[in-house]
């Protein structure tokens, strides 16, 4: 069956190989070599398989798998384009070109299989099964406005207690349930798209105003992905409503607003680029002086980078330094390096350097490396709660993971925690059989993501749980922890959010209760 057209969709399919094009031609003419060459093909070869599914059927039927494959292409993708806007090849510091985007292109390969294997439903044969109906008579996809602001402001409070206490301890079971809290402050941002949860509301400017209150926030909690979090959350569910109402952008904003959207997200850029260096430069000091680090609280933290951002000597010369070590391109030999790309909304998605460098810690150690595949049993271990271990009889001390895989890999200076590649470790954890296991996983968080979906007498209904978690799902995957960030969520994520979700759900329904039947 052919889909009707889709403005948003074949306008974004139009801008992608425009970029594409133009990407693969300049890169050709201004640096051109074989690994150049190679890394252009991984680009053509990914948004030719995206766009098989970047279909309607896919994103109204599977919006959160979708997102989560998104990530997926966007980390092959991206790099030509973000490399090229700084001036630089794609192959920037690469030490195993080669081997990065030839394995690269397998991973991305079994990832798409697992993705259509895991929604090759179309809207005829779509079935709920026995997790979605049970999901769905724990009422987890029903909510109210009183319910998604109560939750906001419970976000709120734990965010802002979480600001007043020191960073989580291994066997602080209380504390780690409250950072797990935390996306509920992001909660009434669904209320910009009240469709969504068939529900009615339509106080847009209390929500801009709620959305300033968060972002100021979280620029308190001096974490930069809490910090774009609400506006990631804003343009994935934007997306999706034109995508879902097949609406052109024009239908629902005037070309001077969106100019005037466009300026303000410039400058908005720039400030958050001389707020996260100051940031980086906070942890640093922090990290490196022992008595700051002891004492330091969250707050001290603030204080901290807000003085450097106001301080502009100190800031011009923070660029300064940021600008000369770009222009030195670190050896893996000397030391660890994660300079690819210097726009930091991009480090994680689209730096590919650290597949590369990840391959080069792998080699070195061996892939199948016993120790990488013993430290991912313990890692897998630790993912159980401890008072479920001490049921069973069984004690494993925690505190001894206080580092990273990436590490680990890396092999010096624990304590760095340093992301790492889903290939680098995987190959160096299983060898050639990552690909494998990185399939099965991949396959069961694509059906995990997919009950967040309900088919309700013919028409599509999405949890709010994932509608105020969409930005996650997008950043599933990216150089973060490897396999393990899919295991930890197979085995723990999944349940713990939804269990957390629906206590919280609970106690905040009863409480609205009364202003409910007075509305």
């Amino acid at each position: 069956m052919v889909e009707n057209k889709n403005y948003t969709i074949t306008l974004i399919k139009k801008i992608l190989r425009l970029l594409l094009i133009l990407g693969v031609v300049a890169e050709m003419i201004f640096f051109p070599s074989l690994p150049n060459f190679y890394g252009c093909v991984m680009a053509i070869l990914s948004l030719v398989i995206f766009s098989y599914f970047f279909k309607l059927k896919y994103i109204k039927l599977f919006p959160f798998a979708f997102c989560m494959y998104l990530s997926m292409f966007l980390y092959r993708f991206l790099p030509l384009i973000a490399t090229l806007a700084e001036g630089k090849p794609i192959t920037y510091g690469f030490e195993r070109a080669y081997d990065t985007f030839v394995y690269e292109i397998i991973l991305f390969l079994i990832s798409s299989l697992a993705f259509y294997l895991a929604c090759r439903h179309n809207a005829k044969t779509y079935q709920n099964n026995i997790i979605k109906r049970t999901l769905f008579k724990l009422k987890f996809f029903e909510i109210t406005p009183e319910i998604l602001w109560g939750m906001g402001i419970i976000g709120i409070i734990v965010r802002l207690y979480n600001l007043s206490t020191g960073e989580v301890e291994y066997g602080d079971v209380g504390g780690k349930f409250l950072v797990g809290l935390d996306y509920l402050m992001f909660a009434p941002l669904c209320l910009f798209f009240p469709s969504f949860l068939n529900v009615k509301f339509n106080q847009k400017k209390i929500l801009w105003i709620y959305v300033l209150g968060i972002f100021l926030i979280n620029i308190a909690s001096n974490k930069r992905h809490l910090i774009i979090t609400p506006f990631g959350i804003f343009g994935i569910l934007s997306m999706l409503f034109l995508i879902l109402n097949n609406k052109k952008i024009s239908d629902i904003i005037s070309p001077i607003k969106l100019i005037i959207g466009g300026i303000i997200v410039f400058f908005s850029l720039n400030i958050l680029s001389n707020v996260s260096l100051a940031m980086l430069y906070t942890r640093e000091t922090m990290l490196y002086n022992q008595e700051l680090r002891n004492n330091a609280n969250k707050m001290e933290a603030f204080n901290e980078t807000i003085e450097t951002v106001q301080n502009e000597q100190l800031m011009d010369r923070l660029k300064a330094i940021k600008d000369k070590l770009e222009t030195y391109q670190t050896q893996y030999s000397q030391g660890w390096t994660e300079d690819y790309v210097d726009n930091f909304m991009l480090e994680r998605y689209a730096n590919m350097r650290i597949t590369d460098e990840t391959l080069y810690y792998a080699e070195k150690r061996g892939y199948g490396n016993k120790q990488m595949f013993e430290l991912f049993q313990n890692n897998t271990i630790a993912l159980i709660p401890t008072p479920i271990l001490s049921f069973f009889g069984t004690y494993i001390d925690k505190s001894k993971f206080e580092f990273s895989r990436g590490d680990f890999l890396y092999g010096s200076g624990f304590g760095g925690y340093r992301v790492t590649s889903h290939l680098g470790d995987g190959l160096a954890t299983f060898g050639y059989w990552y690909f494998l296991l990185q399939f099965i996983a991949f396959f069961i968080v694509f059906k995990l993501l997919n009950t967040f979906v309900y088919l309700l007498e013919g028409s599509i209904v999405y949890a709010p749980y994932a509608l105020m978690n969409v930005f996650t799902f997008l950043g599933m995957f990216r150089n973060a922890q490897g396999m393990i960030g899919d295991v930890s969520y197979i085995l723990r994520g999944y349940v713990q959010g939804i269990i957390t979700y629906l206590l919280i759900y609970y106690v905040v329904r009863i409480i609205s209760k009364p202003f409910i039947q007075n509305k």
